[in-house]
């Protein structure tokens, strides 16, 4: 048994090298779509570019608030938002997240209670594809319309870096966790 175990963790590894240099391996990750005018843009934490985004989409009239999703973490502080221009009766802070799970139940909870019916989510290029994963299954059979918008973050030769590829590596396996409902025990 062990040593079928071994066998299946090593092709999985192998598997998971050869997704990563093929190209499709950021590829499958970015998920970006057209900004559309939303009742609240979502901030995930895990970098100022996402706020950044955020401000670009809220001077532009995407939408009338800002959710910064953990508030006080990772640069989200309401100080920067407000320097970035948005107004801070127009940011809601979630303040429990610890996941980007997490973050989609928080965020819908505080959707539902100023009933908002439509989002923005805003995160890197490459954490998208497990943010669309949570939030829509959080947000499934709601009738909330949530369009993603990525900020963009890696370069096309993000193989050559160790950090951007050891960032890449480590969200494939949180999306393979993702895929098997992990979150509901691990905190990734």
């Amino acid at each position: 048994m062990k040593k079928i175990l071994r066998l299946i963790v090593i092709m999985f590894v192998l598997l998971l090298i050869i997704v990563l240099f093929s190209g499709f391996g950021k590829k499958y990750l970015i998920v970006d779509e057209e900004p559309k005018k939303s009742d609240v843009i979502i901030v995930l934490s895990g970098g100022p570019g996402r706020l950044y985004k955020a401000a670009e989409l809220y001077k532009k009239g995407y939408s009338d608030y800002v959710l910064l999703s953990r508030a006080y973490v990772d640069g989200l502080y309401p100080e920067v938002a407000q320097n970035l221009g948005i107004p801070i009766n127009n940011l809601i802070f979630d303040e429990n997240a610890t996941s980007t799970y997490t973050s989609a139940v928080y965020s819908k909870n505080l959707m539902e209670i100023y009933e908002f019916n439509s989002a923005i989510v805003v995160s890197n290029d490459y954490h998208m594809r497990r943010t669309k994963l949570s939030f829509d299954r959080v947000f499934s059979n709601t009738g909330v319309e949530i369009t993603y918008v990525a900020t963009k973050s890696l370069n096309d030769y993000w193989f050559l870096n160790k950090v951007e590829f050891k960032r890449i590596f480590t969200e494939w396996i949180k999306l393979v966790g993702y895929y098997f409902k992990f979150y509901k025990f691990l905190d990734l």
